[in-house]
């Protein structure tokens, strides 16, 4: 968010934990800040759940025990009511009395299973009903927004997870701009959201970030989607292809950012990336906006969107390279992302060839 302000733009939103909204809000005043859950009450939700999952799993494994040990005693009996001796007779009862306590035992553990499994019914509502106020505060905001960028600060919730594959669901739905970068692309990699993947490779409005390991990791994702005889749509996305030559590849267009970077990579500079692209993608829709105000373009036009969203990201690519040279520059060993992030102004500036906004 703050690299986007610093490449120009006029308002970022931060959606975040409740408890990170404060220390966020102290980096810039510029910055706009959002709670949007807690991850104490995330946390006990989650916590809950695996609690009950595994009294579950313990009662069915004594269950199991307690019913291999029925059946066998069932065998026995069969076998010694073939024989009449007294004392065979004593024990047959004896074992008929030890199975008519385990029957009982038996019939409480399984109504103690059913009390469980309704807990987690409602408990998994409840979580549900987390999930959905996430989503509804962030979809609510969409009408205000030109991009919306899901990655960076993300973390690995999965109850996190759950409330952004439904936040890019809605984007995809309200035709918003996408980037998606770090944790995001970890998710999409994740087997429950892969169809998720499908869908967001042919949307042609998202930016998709990954490094070179990330990369390796989605394509995984989608050769299994097509081993299991899924649906993969066709690669109509973005996707900037991180590394000492950033590779910008949308549909049959291909742009590579061959600008020279610092030599010290910090971490964070991927997130200043994220953000600067972006700022290029918001820009980029309002301008497709303006120019087709009716909604109705040809193929010409369409093929003509395209390339300017490559374009887009392939100067933002080109301003982070250099920033990051500039930056190491002046900063060398100490140089950190805040100080790539710093440069962005200048370097765009220079980008203009010194125009004059007066």
């Amino acid at each position: 968010a703050q690299s986007a302000l610093h490449a120009g733009i006029d308002l970022a939103t931060v959606f975040c934990a409740k408890e990170a909204s404060v220390p966020i809000k102290c980096y810039s005043p510029e910055l706009m800040v959002q709670g949007v859950y807690s991850v104490e009450e995330l946390d006990t939700l989650l916590d809950q759940e695996r609690g009950l999952l595994e009294a579950l799993e313990q009662c069915k494994q004594s269950n199991d025990l307690m019913t291999n040990e029925m059946n066998e005693m069932d065998m026995l009996q069969t076998m010694e009511k073939l024989e009449h001796s007294k004392e065979k007779q004593n024990i047959l009862i004896q074992s008929e009395l030890k199975k008519d306590d385990q029957m009982e035992l038996l019939v409480e553990r399984l109504e103690k299973m059913k009390h469980l499994e309704e807990e987690l019914q409602i408990l998994r509502k409840r979580q549900q009903v987390s999930v959905a106020s996430i989503v509804h505060t962030i979809t609510s905001t969409f009408p205000t927004l030109h991009a919306l960028c899901i990655g960076p600060g993300l973390g690995r919730h999965p109850l996190v997870f759950s409330a952004a594959e439904k936040v890019i669901r809605k984007a995809i739905e309200s035709n918003l701009t996408l980037v998606l970068d770090a944790d995001a692309l970890f998710m999409l990699s994740l087997k429950e959201y892969r169809s998720l993947l499908g869908e967001i490779r042919g949307y042609d409005r998202c930016v998709m970030t990954p490094n070179l390991m990330e990369t390796r990791r989605l394509d995984e994702a989608t050769s299994k989607e097509m081993e299991a005889g899924e649906s993969v749509a066709e690669y109509g996305n973005i996707v900037v292809q991180k590394g000492h030559t950033d590779t910008i590849t949308h549909g049959c267009h291909t742009m590579q950012c061959k600008e020279e970077g610092g030599l010290k990579r910090s971490g964070g500079i991927g997130d200043v990336l994220a953000g600067t692209i972006t700022a290029f993608m918001a820009w980029n829709a309002i301008l497709e906006k303006d120019n087709t105000p009716n909604g109705n373009i040809d193929g010409k036009a369409v093929n003509r969107q395209h390339i300017q969203r490559v374009f887009a990201s392939w100067a933002a690519c080109c301003a982070v390279k250099r920033g990051t040279r500039i930056a190491f520059q002046k900063q060398r060993r100490a140089m950190s992302a805040l100080d790539v992030s710093g440069e962005i102004g200048e370097v765009l500036g220079s980008m203009e060839g010194g125009r004059d906004w007066g």
